[in-house]
């Protein structure tokens, strides 16, 4: 092998920021459209460290948050849901999600209940769930959040176009002062983007 050989340079490997997401007791998953894999990664791990060691699970509260534009996209992530509801897990898992698509004609669009922090109004989706109609408001939702778990680190993961992911840390970080403040509650704040 003789010759002028290129020089080859590696960078990385970078870790996903959901590879932490087992540090914190609390965890919030928020993702946009495809961003939902990762989410759907770790509510996977949740479920089989439920089944198989729950008391060694140091991460006690996991809440997603989608956003999508095409309500026939939960279908491919019923079988997650159903599953962790099977297992007793509505406890631990709580998944909140947004269509933010043109609303079908033949859709029953509701109102929320008036008690309802994280949405205004509903309609019933296609894996037989009910979504919220629009933007999620995190301000609401990182309030919500951190007034129901005072003294406690939240690692908040986001994974999504990267003007959302601007908009929400942004938001994460003002919501980790106030509510650091308040409570003693920690927002940090984790993000893998895409264009």
């Amino acid at each position: 092998m003789g010759g002028n050989m290129p020089a080859i340079f590696i960078d990385g490997p970078y870790s996903a920021p959901t590879e932490h997401f087992f540090d914190y007791e609390v965890g919030i998953l928020i993702a946009a459209g495809i961003g939902v894999t990762p989410a759907a990664s770790v509510l996977r791990s949740v479920y089989f460290r439920w089944l198989h060691g729950r008391d060694k699970l140091l991460t006690r509260k996991v809440y997603l948050f989608w956003v999508y534009r095409d309500i026939g996209t939960l279908e491919w992530f019923k079988d997650i849901l159903v599953a962790v509801e099977e297992q007793g897990l509505g406890s631990v898992v709580e998944v909140h999600t947004y269509y933010t698509g043109e609303v079908p004609p033949s859709a029953k669009l509701e109102n929320a209940p008036s008690n309802d922090k994280y949405g205004s109004h509903i309609v019933s989706a296609s894996a037989g769930m009910t979504s919220y109609v629009g933007r999620p408001d995190f301000n609401n939702i990182f309030e919500a959040v951190g007034g129901l778990h005072p003294r406690t680190k939240v690692g908040t993961f986001f994974c999504g176009p990267k003007p959302m992911a601007r908009k929400v840390r942004r938001l994460a970080h003002r919501w980790d002062k106030r509510l650091n403040k308040a409570a003693k509650t920690r927002l940090e704040f984790h993000s893998e983007v895409f264009f």
